[in-house]
């Protein structure tokens, strides 16, 4: 059976490190855990008042997505934060991360020159509240209360 968990810092750390980085300090993870697996989820940091916060988003394979783990990890920012839009930041050298990122609904937002290791170009993706359709499913064993 699956479970949903609300910021386990041991998944964090995973979900992180899967797009290359330190899990952020203060930053907030909701994994989708498999008998003590990671399968995927999402860690946010930089929150900057009722504005926007900062995500990555990451699976370690195929079908690590659920009904239950894509309204948690828009309803939490957006709802449970209050945010109006959340930012990711892709490699433009990963083709494969920013196809998955426009597939939820982020759009391209601006370009950071050598942000990531050998100079490669950051693509700042941005999805708006008002854009994402994750929020309009009903999740099926998630209540609103689910941290």
């Amino acid at each position: 059976m699956d479970h949903i968990l609300f910021n386990s810092p041991a998944y964090g750390e995973e979900i992180a490190h899967l797009v290359g980085t330190e899990l952020p300090p203060k930053a907030a993870s909701i994994a989708r855990v498999r008998m003590g697996e990671l399968l995927g989820g999402a860690v946010y940091y930089n929150k900057f008042g009722t504005t926007s916060i900062s995500a990555h988003i990451a699976g370690k394979e195929d079908h690590w997505l659920s009904r239950d783990l894509l309204w948690c990890m828009f309803d939490y920012p957006f709802n449970q934060l209050g945010v109006s839009r959340i930012f990711g930041f892709v490699a433009e050298d990963n083709p494969r991360a920013i196809r998955f990122n426009l597939k939820l609904g982020f759009k391209f937002a601006s370009v950071i020159d050598g942000m990531f290791k050998n100079d490669v170009a950051c693509a700042v993706m941005r999805l708006d509240r008002a854009d994402c359709r994750w929020l309009a499913i009903t999740p099926r064993f998630i209540t609103r209360n689910y941290h």
